[in-house]
């Protein structure tokens, strides 16, 4: 801890049931068991009014201030760790689970994916898709890939233009960076990072994107 905190910081530090708990426990002193023993005292009894049932509610409420930033704060923790355990899960199957798995999410979004295709052969596509008239070329192999650069983004677009495809897909349960973002702007390249790809799946967290995979 350090030694410049001072108490607000303190109280924003502490765990929620923490400050709960104090909060309740000054209340209780202060409100009931401070009269009770000054009102043991004749002396002080006769001197002045107990201060500590007016200063019970105060006290109460300064620890309970913080309350909901350590709830927020508890609750993105929590969230932030679900995440990862999600994808830790996903990075420990094999490429082919994944794919299939990758191939059975596709289909419930209304594509079609055909077992036999004369791209199937390449072995730089993943996945065929198609939806209507349209093809899609998948590559998934990176699932296991922390960040992908603009360098397998620019190779993938080369192939959808060789196969001549209608658009493509780039997976991975890491991010993507900023190169490889503007990259794929404006152009027919759906770029599924690991908050997209566990949306995809069915396992939505709900992690903004400025937290995931710090």
């Amino acid at each position: 801890m350090r030694k410049d905190l001072n108490f607000i910081d303190f109280l924003a530090q502490i765990p929620w049931w923490l400050s709960v708990s104090l909060s309740v426990t000054f209340y209780v002193v202060l409100k009931f068991v401070v009269p009770y023993f000054e009102a043991q005292s004749i002396l002080v009894n006769e001197v002045h009014v107990s201060f500590g049932p007016v200063l019970a509610p105060i006290v109460a409420l300064a620890f309970l201030s913080p309350v909901p930033f350590s709830l927020f704060k508890f609750n993105r923790k929590k969230k932030l760790q679900d995440f990862k355990e999600e994808i830790q899960s996903i990075q420990d199957l094999s490429w082919q689970e994944f794919k299939d798995l990758v191939a059975e999410a596709y289909r419930g979004s209304g594509y079609i994916i055909p077992e036999n295709n004369v791209f199937t052969s390449d072995p730089s596509i993943d996945l065929i898709m198609r939806k209507g008239a349209k093809l899609y070329l998948v590559q998934c192999r990176y699932w296991q890939n922390r960040k992908l650069g603009k360098r397998e983004v620019k190779n993938l677009f080369t192939l959808m233009h060789d196969k001549q495809a209608s658009g493509v897909f780039l997976l991975t349960t890491g991010i993507f960076t900023n190169e490889a973002r503007h990259y794929a702007l404006n152009r027919p390249i759906n770029l599924v990072d690991g908050i997209a790809l566990l949306k995809l799946l069915g396992k939505d967290q709900r992690i903004s994107s400025s937290e995931k995979l710090n």
